[in-house]
Order: structure tokens, then sequence, then C-alpha cells
């Protein structure tokens, strides 16, 4: 807080004498009379005023520093306040109205405030320490202790309050250099114990101690200090406290070796973790060579809580001492080498000024120091290999376990163990031992989500478990409502002394520079993981191989797993995730999206060329005008096999595409790259894809993009919603007749006929007018599928002979397009219209004439099992036509087509009645009836109906 001084006016004679009180006690004198005051709103103006004399305060602060809730007309409430507080002074021009806010006008003399910092000025100028220690005492005398509630604001008390205790540590300081110690004493125990937080008064407290000779005291206050910001605010005592420590416990002068525990206290409600205790016990075992050992893991994964557990465990392994230094102090920073061997040596009974001055001396010290005993050294949170190196002892017998946030690759002879989240109910215990039990068993599923936003993360864990303790009828859904937002869900996991954030921080600032633009740009990449080369295609073309040991070696990821083509996959931690995203600038995110669409729109040509001879979907579409970006890539060995493996990059890019603005890229990378995915299933996903395109096509006005989307959509819908897909391809067949784009045209009435066709409502004419559509244009593929669709109208109009004949033409035509998927259909319809007429032999013939074609298509082979089954029904080959369809439900059950899965058990509970299993049969004929109306499906409807009648009967 800057106070502005003035100088001491010389007073008219007969001029009132006023004193204003700020410091401790508020209190207003006219001539040594009590002004009264007594509203508090008056107060808190006139107390904000003189915490800043002779300054103008704007008006919006005062009205925040006065009212809780702002007023609806707060200049007008605020300017009434200064009219009623001038009359309550009787000096109307004690308060002055400034442009911009108001302005109280004091002398020095009349405010205590100003005679403080004063003084505080005349102490930084003095001569000397005794003059210095006078002018200290005399400001901290103008204090006094507040009977009532302080009317200032929380900020403007927090800064007075902290000008005080910052002058009165330096009065204490000068104390214990001028030999008062033992008058400073029982101050500071006063001090320390209504500040419990403020280590420097810790500190005084131990330095006049060991000055008054009472060592054991010193030791003593440390570990109180220790206990009570480790209980407050979850950290270990700074740098001053333990070397002052270290100083206490080498007090006796004579090097004389003592066993010393320094180990921080376990805790009560450690969970989990049993399986890595044990581990570390195994690999710390006392042995003829040093033991080293590494836990890291990311922050927050609860590893020094962790070391300290397993170092208690080991105590009685290593009589000669239990040494723990912390290397990371959130006020000090790092702790270098050379000071480490400091704190070492000293824990080692060594005089301080015995400690060599050159590091080099100091490790062979500590290495003579440390030979045949059996010492347990925990160095916690080591950012390098360097800062621990110089302390490892040189002989066997002692063990050394180190934490970090890296993998300390080059720390010698070291064994690892990298430290996962809380896995099982780990969570959850440590929730119930934090809260109570009956709590988060009053509310499990909402204790259950609230360990899955954390992460499993303990830190995160205890945040929210630190939260949820001060406030005892606070709900958990509560505080998982706020987390639920990804926005600021690490802005809701801090409480004082504890932050996921910075502990992230902290790990982030480690990183290289090509490490930290590598970490920003995964908040383009999906969480579900990715691979290597998609963070070197985010990160500038840069090396992902390198990139990812780098992220990993700071465990910022993890292999979540190997993918079908081989590939390791990588994730970062949900909390990492949205720190990533939090420091993701559009200079990251634009580039880096642009480049990583680039490659896959490249891939994606690769991916619809294999996939080409599988679909009979519109051509992919080609943005008009648009130069495709040339990337120089290495061949896919198997492109379809590539895009399921790349199935959630490939999704999260197209959606990501649309938020930039790039709809038209998005389109045609879902339309080089779903054939393929449409294998795998997952429908309801596509689905969704092609909606995000189409919303962002008709938000650019771009009416063609969104219409086909919407064709896609209607495609990907055909497995859950036939009369919804119907809807969609009746839209589409108006708008692409409206814009005049014949091929869409054509393929959306195909989809009309189509569906109308499975709800058991041919429509011959829409059939009709998509093939004679189709025939005027330019796509053949467009001619055949409604050719086909045309003859599966007739079969169900009973004009199957007519039908085949289409279905012959089509299928010549169909084989030099060199569309498998389409011949194998025709194939197919000519194998289920022989069935119709009575030929078992042709519609045999027909399924094998198909099988060939559909090698690495799951959904088409699923249809021609489906075919198979009826065609064995037909030759009475009852169990083979079961295990068919058997099959067949299998396949289609797992890609996620519930509509072709429903139809597969209408074929085996006809296989399964003809066998003689009545029960089954009708069974799966009603499931399978239920389950197709509800997805407005009704083709199959008389089949299951006449399969379900006979078998009730036969039963």
């Amino acid at each position: 807080m800057e106070i502005t001084p003035v100088s001491k006016p010389v007073e008219p004679p007969g001029q009132a004498i006023w004193r204003f009180r700020l410091l401790g006690r508020f209190s207003v004198e006219k001539d040594g009379e009590a002004v009264s005051i007594r509203s508090r709103l008056h107060q808190s103006l006139l107390a904000t005023l003189l915490a800043h004399p002779n300054q103008v305060v704007p008006a919006d602060d005062l009205v925040d520093a006065i009212w809780q809730r702002r007023p609806k007309n707060a200049s007008n409430s605020l300017h009434v306040l200064v009219k009623r507080l001038r009359a309550a002074l009787g000096d109307a021009e004690r308060v002055r109205a400034e442009p911009g806010g108001y302005r109280v006008v004091v002398a020095e003399r009349e405010l205590d405030l100003l005679e403080f910092t004063s003084l505080l000025t005349a102490a930084k100028g003095a001569e000397d320490q005794v003059a210095e220690r006078n002018y200290l005492s005399a400001a901290l005398t103008l204090w006094s202790d507040g009977l009532a509630p302080s009317p200032l604001g929380e900020r403007d008390h927090s800064e007075l309050e902290e000008l005080r205790l910052t002058a009165l540590s330096r009065r204490i300081a000068l104390d214990l250099e001028t030999g008062r110690e033992a008058e400073a004493i029982p101050e500071l125990r006063r001090l320390t114990q209504r500040h419990p937080l403020r280590e420097g008064f810790w500190a005084q407290l131990m330095r006049a101690l060991y000055q008054a000779g009472s060592q054991a005291e010193a030791l003593a206050v440390y570990a109180d200090a220790r206990a009570v910001l480790a209980d407050e605010l979850g950290v270990e005592p700074g740098a001053e406290l333990r070397e002052l420590y270290a100083a206490a416990l080498s007090a006796d002068g004579s090097g004389a070796w003592q066993p010393v525990c320094q180990l921080p206290s376990g805790i009560d409600d450690f969970v989990g973790r049993d399986d890595i205790l044990a581990r570390l016990e195994q690999l710390l075992e006392p042995g003829e060579a040093t033991r080293v050992v590494v836990v890291w893991g990311q922050p927050g994964v609860g590893k020094s809580t962790l070391a300290v557990q397993a170092a208690h465990r080991l105590r009685e392994r290593y009589p000669d001492g239990q040494w723990f230094a912390a290397l990371y102090d959130r006020h000090a920073g790092r702790t270098s080498a050379h000071e480490l061997l400091e704190q070492l040596l000293l824990a080692g009974g060594l005089p301080a000024g015995q400690i060599p001055a050159q590091t080099g001396a100091r490790s062979a010290a500590l290495r003579a120091r440390l030979a045949d005993r059996r010492v347990l050294l925990v160095l916690d949170d080591a950012s390098e290999a360097a800062q621990v190196v110089p302390a490892l002892p040189g002989t066997g017998g002692c063990a050394v376990l180190v934490t970090s946030r890296r993998s300390l690759l080059d720390l010698p002879s070291a064994r690892r163990t990298r430290i996962e989240p809380l896995r099982g109910d780990s969570g959850i215990q440590l929730l119930s031992q934090m809260i109570g039990a009956d709590r988060v068993a009053a509310e499990h599923v909402h204790a259950e989500e609230l360990v899955r936003l954390c992460g499993a993360l303990p830190l995160a864990l205890r945040i929210a478990g630190a939260r949820l303790s001060l406030r005892p009828e606070a709900l958990l859904s509560s505080l998982v409502q706020r987390l639920r937002d990804e926005r600021t869900r690490l802005d809701e996991l801090a409480v004082e002394g504890m932050e996921v954030r910075a502990s992230l921080t902290l790990t982030y600032r480690g990183l290289s520079p090509p490490a930290q633009q590598a970490l920003r740009r995964t908040a383009v990449l999906p969480r579900t993981g990715f691979p290597a080369w998609a963070l070197g295609a985010v990160a500038d073309g840069g090396d992902g191989e390198r990139l990812i040991e780098a992220l990993t070696a700071s465990a910022l990821l993890e292999p979540c797993g190997v993918d079908e083509i081989g590939q390791t996959r990588y994730r970062t931690h949900d909390l990492v995730a949205l720190y990533a995203q939090d420091l993701a600038s559009e200079e990251d995110r634009v580039p880096s999206l642009r480049r990583l669409l680039d490659v896959l729109l490249a891939r994606g040509k690769e991916v619809y060329r294999e996939a080409a001879r599988w679909t009979e979907e519109l051509q992919p579409y080609q943005p008009p005008g648009a130069a495709p970006s040339e990337v120089d890539l290495v061949p896919l060995e198997c492109p379809a096999a590539w895009a399921r493996a790349e199935r959630n990059l490939l999704l999260a890019v197209v959606d990501q595409a649309c938020s930039a603005g790039w709809h038209a890229d998005a389109a045609r990378l879902a339309d080089l790259v779903i054939p393929a995915l449409h294998l795998g299933g997952g429908f309801d996903q596509l689905a969704a894809t092609r909606q995000r395109i189409a919303d962002a096509a008709r938000a650019a006005g771009d009416e063609l993009v969104a219409w086909r989307a919407d064709y896609g959509r209607a495609e990907a819908s055909l497995a859950e919603d036939v009369a919804e897909s119907e809807r969609t391809f009746v839209a589409c067949a108006a708008a692409f007749e409206r814009l005049g784009a014949t091929t869409e045209l054509a393929f959306s009435l195909t989809g009309v006929a189509f569906c109308r066709m499975m709800r058991n409502q041919p429509d011959l004419e829409t059939a009709e007018r998509a093939v004679r559509i189709a025939e005027t244009g330019e796509d053949r593929i467009a001619y055949c599928t409604a050719s086909r669709t045309l003859a599966q109208t007739l079969q169900q109009l009973d004009r199957t002979r007519e039908a085949v004949s289409i279905l012959k033409k089509t299928s010549q035509e169909a084989a030099e397009l060199n569309v498998e998927s389409l011949t194998a259909g025709l194939f197919r319809e000519l194998a289920r219209a022989a069935l119709l007429l009575g030929d078992v032999d042709t519609a045999a013939a027909a399924c094998a004439d198909a099988a060939p074609l559909l090698t690495g298509n799951p959904h088409d082979e699923g249809w021609l099992l489906q075919l198979r089954s009826r065609v064995e029904t037909a030759q009475n080959r009852f169990a083979d036509a079961a295990a068919t369809a058997r099959r067949s439900h299998e396949i289609f059950t797992d890609l996620g087509d519930r509509r072709a899965a429903a139809s597969s058990l209408i074929w085996l509970a006809d296989a399964l009645w003809r066998g003689g299993d009545h029960t089954e049969a009708a069974a799966l004929a009603r499931q399978a009836r239920e389950a197709l109306a509800a997805m407005g499906s009704t083709i199959l409807a008389p089949e299951a109906e006449r399969i379900l009648t006979q078998a009730t009967r036969s039963v």
C-alpha cells in the first residue's frame, strides 16, 4: 500500500484538532471528543478513504468496499452516503468530490496511518540499528487492538495488516541481532499462534531459542511448524526453517554421528498403493551396493506421500538415520546440488563451520560421512539427475529414494517406478476418510463422478475433500456440478496451499521449448489417444517420436495401448488435457489443426481409393476452386485398417475443422473416410459427425454441403431409425431438386424408395423416378444403386421376374465399375429373387458368386450370411442355417447395426423352428418383431408373425 506523505500544516488559531485512527480500533475525534459515526456504511466509506489519504479513490472501488451487493443505482447511493458522512463529521470540505471518485483531506498529525508510514520511512533511513529499532517501535505503538470488526474492506485491511507485520518482523530481527532474544521469545510464541502460516515468525522463534541455547526447544518448534504447514497447506517448511533445523541438529559442534529421522509424518488417510509399497520395500532392501530408486509420475499423483509412507516402513532397516530433503520450495525455488549437500552434511552431524566451500569437496565429505552406514535418503521432487548425483553414497548399505516429475533416465544405476492415478475404489476410500463414509455413501453416484472428474489424482481429490470438509452441509453434487464445466475445472481444483494448475505449471516450465509447444498442441488431439505421427503433425511437422519421449519422460503423456495396425497410442490425463487447452493460443490451434487436417485429407484419398470398391455412396465432395495442400507421406500399407485405427482422431478433426470455419474441408474429409469407417459400425457417431458438418455449412450459407451432410446422416441412421432416415431423404430430395444437383437427387430418391420398402410400403413411382434421373447423369454407381432398389421394390410387389431382369442387366454394368459391394449386393438380390421363385440352386450359386467380393467388408458379409442362412434353410440344412444366422447376428451386433441384427434374428428363428427348437424360435421372433417395429422397419413383420404363430402352435 502506497501512502502519499503530506507536510504538517500550520493550524490557524481556533482551528479544530482532528484525530482519525485507522490502525487497529477505528475512531474519529474532534478536539479530544469522540465523533459519533454509527452507520456501518458511513464507517466503511470513511475508513476506505482514510486508507488512501489525500488520494482520489475511484467511485467503483468505494462501492465495492462498502456494499456486499452492488446497489441498483450505485452512483446515486454513493453520492447520498458522502453527503450524510459530511453532515456527520460537520466538515463539508473534509471529503471532496473529484473527477471519477472522492478524496479525504488529512494532515499527517491527524491520521495515525500517515504517522505510521512516516516513521517507517525514517526507520529505513536510520544511521544505525538502535535508531531503526526506535523508529519501528514508535510506529508499532500507533496500533491498537481492535475491539470491533474493522469497517475496512478485506483488501485494504489485509494490506494494512501486512504493513504492520512486516514492520514487526523487522523490529524482532533487530532484537535478535542486538542480543534481545530473551525478550523476543514470548512475543514470538504469541505471534506463531496468531499467524501460524507465516513461516517468518516460526523461523525467528527458532533462531531466538537457538541463540538462547535452547536447541531442543528449537527442534520442537520446527516440528510444530511443520505439522501446522502440512495440516493447513499440505506443504513442507521452506528453506530458512530447514536450515535452522539442520543447524539445531548439529548444535553440539562435535561432529559425532547421531542417527536422525527427518521424515515428515505419514498420513492416516493413505489409501491403495499396497503393491507399489511392497515393490519399493523390495527394491530398497539394504545390499552391498547403494540402492537408488526413482518414483516418478505426473503432477499431483501422490509421489511424495508414497515415498514418505515407504520410508517409514523401511526405518528399521536403516538404523543410522532417515534423512529427508525437499528439492523444490514454492517460495525459494529449486534447491541446487550445492545446497542439498550442505543440508545432508548438517543432518549427518558435521558442524556448519567444517562444511567445505566447493561442491565437489562437499560430495566427497558426504560419501565419507555415509561410508559403512545404513542411512535412507529421501530426496523429494528432483528436477534433474544433476541435482541428485553428487549426493549419492559411494558404498553399500545406504539407499536413496528419489521422487520426480520426470523419469530421470540419466540417473546412474537407478530403478524406476512410475506412479499412476488411483485405481478401483481407492479414490472413493480417500474421499470417505476425508469427509466421512456416511456422507460418501449418501451420494455414492456423485462421489464416483467426483473421482472421475478429478482424474483419480490424489492431489485433486484432496483439494475436493478439503473444500467439502469445510462445509459439512454441502452436497457432493454441488461440487460435481461445478467440476463438470471443463472451462473452469482447474480453477475449482484449488484451495489454500494446494492447486492442480500450479503443480502442472511447475512441470511444464521444466520442458524444452519444443516439448512445451507439443503439449500445448495436444489440445487439438482427441483424449481417447493418438499415435506419435499425429503429435509430430501438430507440432509443425516435428519428430513425433522424440516429442512423445520428452512428454512421456515428464509423465505428461501415458501409453494407452496398441491399435490394430501396431501403433502405440498415447493420451494426456484429463486434467493435463484441460491444462493444455488453457495454454493453447490461437497461434497454437490454427496452424496445428490446419497441418493435421492437410495430412488427414491426403491420407483420406488413400483410404477412399481402397474403400471405393465397397462404397455405393455419393462421390466425395470437392470444394470448388480449392487447391489441395501437398503433403509428402509414405503410402499406407492398409488404408482401411489405418482409418479404423484413427477413427476418433478423424472425427475429432472434422468437428474442429467445422469450428474453425473450414466446413468444406470437413465435409470432404468425412466423405473420404466415412465409407471405410461405416464398415466398423458406430453409426450414431457417424450420424452426429454429419450433423455437425450440416450445422456448420448452414451457418456459412453453403446449402449444397449442408444437404449432402444430411444425406450422409440419413445413410448412417438407417441402422437405427428407418422412419427418420426416410424423412431426411425426402427433405434432401426436395433440396437437391431445387439446387439442380442431379446426382444427389438420384441418391436421395433411392434412399426414399429403400426406406419405404423397408417399412413395407413399396413406392414404385419414386423408385422408377430415381432410375430415370440417374440414367441422365454421369454417376453410374447412382444408376446401379437406384436400379437395385427398383428391383427390390418390384420383388415386394410380387413382380419378381421383372426384378430379375433388371438385376441381371445391372450386374453386368456394376461388374465394369469394379465396385465390389455393389456387385455383391446385386448377386444377393438375385439370390433373394431366386428364393422367391423357388430356385434354391440359383440362389446358392448367386451367394457363392458374391462371397469373394466381400473380403474385409464385414457389413456386407453379414447381409450375405443372412441370405445364406435362408438358402440353407431352404435346403433343409437347419443346423447349418442356424449357425450361419447366428454369425450374421454377431457381426451386426458388433457393428452396432440394430436393424440388421434384428433381421438376422428372424432367419435364425426360422431355422430353429424348422429344426424343431420351437421355444427359442418363438422368443427370437418376438424379440426381432418388437425391435424392428421400434425402428420403423416393418418389411419383415409378416415373416416374424408367421414364425411366431407357427412356433407358438408347436409349443
